[in-house]
């Protein structure tokens, strides 16, 4: 069974759920996300398959794992990028979204980490593409999608703490 961490809004562990009844319910539960910038200050964007624009790398913490575990876990499985040393800049945050296919509001306690580099290949399995974007010209581009059609919500909420921790306007 696919299981995932609930937890508080204080990031206190309730226990393992499903990951279906987590965002059919709209339970709190635990995400690692991960900007991989290039030398320009330019974020690497992923495009989902359901052709929803997301951050670079991202996934659920699975039980036992830590953020940082987990995050390193889904940038191995999605850009084949190892090994690598992570910068966490943001410890505990909540975002919200809509699921596109099933119209669930699913909740996201979620740390991210900045990774300096490139991709080393792309899962195809996992996402249609991937490119480098100014990471204002995403927020611009975000404000015009208020019903979270292109952008994931989950982007929205991180990008908007990226840019705050990285003093970008």
């Amino acid at each position: 069974m696919d299981t995932v961490i609930w937890v508080d809004e204080n990031d206190v562990v309730i226990g393992e759920i499903p990951r279906s009844k987590a965002h059919e319910e709209g339970l709190l539960h635990r995400i690692a996300v991960v900007y991989v910038v290039n030398e320009r200050g330019e974020i690497l964007v992923q495009e989902r398959m359901s052709g929803r624009f997301d951050h670079s790398s991202a996934g659920h913490v699975d039980p036992g794992e830590t953020y940082e575990s987990a995050a390193k876990r889904e940038l191995t499985e999605e850009l084949d990028i190892k090994n690598v040393a992570l910068k966490e800049l943001l410890s505990a945050s909540i975002s919200y979204d809509t699921e596109s296919h099933t119209g669930n509001k699913v909740r996201h306690m979620y740390r991210f980490f900045e990774y300096r580099g490139e991709p080393q290949a792309v899962n195809y399995k996992e996402m249609r593409r991937v490119f480098w974007q100014n990471p204002m010209d995403v927020w611009r581009d975000m404000q015009n999608d208020m019903d979270n059609k292109k952008y994931t919500g989950g982007f929205k909420s991180s990008l908007k703490n990226y840019l705050k921790i990285k003093n970008i306007s």
